[in-house]
């Protein structure tokens, strides 16, 4: 696990903080898998002040709905460097490795891109790819505004990769998981995801927020 952790904290290390600069927030990303939810969630909440301590502002907790124990988390900073510092901290590593952290966890780098709109509750879908080019990709992307909210999105939110603006992570919210998996099957999405020149297969992953 250490090696594991590791080698993420060096990829970020290479991030630029181009996007630093100017920004109100920072959005890391953790994607990873758990041997036990249970166990974990009382390692993470007993984590809660040395997490504010090392600079979180704000965090949520999301649960596969396909998998219990695939668990996404997110945490706000104020800058990428706070960010980065966290990931590299020794307490970090050692509350993962409490928390019976399995395999190698993802771990990337945001900040937010536009306007954001959520729902309360229902099922969140992450879409993780990379883009030829952001404009172009942000272009199609808005221009696919009526048809999403056609096939069922009710809230979205788009970020950007810290060290790379052409990895793009997106949130897109629905009532039900049968309608998170729907659109995500649609030959409107593929379609309009090979328009934007979306490079690569991207990564879709489907969860509800677990609320402590």
């Amino acid at each position: 696990m250490r090696a594991v952790l590791l080698t993420a904290v060096l990829a970020l290390g290479m991030a630029t903080t181009a996007f630093a600069a100017g920004t109100g927030s920072v959005r890391l990303f953790v994607r990873h898998d758990v041997s036990d939810y249970t166990t974990w969630r009382k390692a993470y909440d007993g984590f809660d002040a040395t997490r504010r301590k090392l600079g979180v502002t704000a965090q949520a907790v999301y649960r596969s709905v396909d998998n219990a124990n695939d668990i996404t988390v997110t945490h706000d900073f104020r800058t990428v460097e706070a960010a980065r510092a966290f990931v590299a901290s020794p307490e970090l590593k050692a509350a993962m490795e409490k928390s019976g952290v399995t395999g190698a966890p993802k771990v990337w780098i945001t900040t937010p891109a536009g306007s954001a709109s959520a729902s309360a509750s229902g099922v969140r879908m992450f879409v993780r790819h990379t883009a030829a080019d952001y404009a172009a990709w942000r272009k199609g992307y808005d221009a696919f505004d009526a048809t999403r909210r056609t096939l069922g999105v009710t809230g979205q939110a788009v970020y950007r990769g810290a060290d790379d603006p052409n990895d793009i992570t997106a949130s897109h919210d629905f009532k039900t998981a049968a309608a998170a998996k729907a659109f995500a099957a649609s030959p409107e999405l593929k379609a309009a995801m090979e328009k934007a020149g979306v490079t690569g297969p991207p990564a879709i992953w489907f969860t509800t927020r677990v609320v402590r």
